[in-house]
């Protein structure tokens, strides 16, 4: 049997002009050769004609139990085996995905990494917010260490596998292939320095890249009020090290511990991160990832800056808003 064809908007625009006219369904029906059952169903509601979508088969979760799955869903880390495991539902799991998958408020994303932080820590943090709503942030240098494997970073191995081909292989050596520890700095004026330092490095080796990194852009500098930055490394809070900066009429900005989401030179990580890595790439040796460290320090452009510094205000916010806790820097 062939199967009912819908009305067209024709056959909808004469059905109505016969009815006004007053003349029966089943009449209509004959005049413009289509069934009675299809004339009445138009008849009955004109307006709601042909938008009912076909009902398909009986789902098997009630609106409870789909509720529930929602509900057990919302900012968890459990799986769908797991979430049908414990609501006892007598469904697949993929089941449970697909109405996950349906909620207009529950999407799958990967976890931001973010460093603990105890009571101690958001209390110091709220009190670096506070004390610092008015700062200019143009003022501060920023600076941080960096290692950069070989190997590539961590969490890199992400791709899209076309069924149709093997699959992708991602082979690791010892120690991640060797790799560099960097030292960097940033000011609102652009990039100062980026240095090769060792990966054991003590107190007297940091004050020697300090005296290669930044005391030039300091002299450079000396009336520009600036501000130096760095993070609670026992190496930066070394007796010897305060000294050597004091020495020199290098202020300090006090720095909260366990902080490095309000540092914008974290960001400038990442950039370098993904040029260095890009396509998954790796590196035979030390010698030929460090002209891609150059390279990337070098892409680093003043737009790229100006964005980072202009972000400190928001962070800032965010760090009140959520009482020291992460932000989404």
């Amino acid at each position: 049997m062939t199967p009912r064809k819908s009305l067209t908007d024709f056959e909808k625009g004469q059905i109505t002009v016969l009815m006004n006219q007053g003349i029966s369904n089943r009449q209509i029906a004959k005049t413009i050769g289509r069934t009675h059952t299809i004339v009445n169903s138009f008849v009955k509601d004109p307006t709601g004609y042909g938008t009912k979508k076909k009902s398909g088969r009986p789902s098997l979760l009630s609106q409870r139990d789909k509720r529930l799955i929602i509900r057990s869903a919302s900012n968890n880390v459990d799986s769908c085996r797991q979430i049908k495991s414990d609501l006892n539902l007598d469904v697949s799991s993929e089941t449970v995905r697909r109405t996950i998958a349906k909620s207009k408020f529950i999407k799958y994303r990967k976890m931001k990494k973010s460093p603990y932080l105890s009571n101690v820590h958001r209390v110091n943090r709220m009190k670096f917010a506070r004390n610092h709503r008015r700062t200019d942030f143009t003022k501060i240098i920023f600076s941080d260490e960096k290692k950069f494997n070989c190997d590539g970073p961590d969490g890199y191995r992400s791709y899209w596998h076309d069924l149709r081909k093997e699959k992708l292989r991602f082979s690791r050596r010892n120690f991640k292939g060797g790799g560099v520890m960097v030292w960097a700095a940033i000011a609102s004026t652009g990039r100062i320095k980026l240095c090769f330092v060792s990966k054991k490095m003590n107190g007297a080796d940091y004050r020697i890249v300090l005296r290669r990194g930044l005391m030039p852009f300091w002299r450079r500098n000396r009336n520009g009020n600036f501000i130096f930055q760095q993070d609670g490394a026992p190496i930066h809070r070394a007796r010897k090290t305060t000294e050597w900066l004091t020495r020199r009429n290098i202020p300090i900005l006090e720095w909260p511990s366990c902080s490095p989401d309000i540092n914008p030179i974290e960001n400038v990580w990442a950039f370098m991160v993904r040029k260095i890595y890009e396509g998954n790439k790796t590196y035979r040796s030390v010698d030929d990832l460090k002209p891609a460290i150059i390279a990337a320090w070098r892409e680093v452009d003043q737009q790229l800056i100006d964005n980072l510094y202009l972000s400190m205000d928001s962070r800032i916010f965010q760090l009140i808003q959520r009482s020291g806790g992460p932000t989404d820097y």
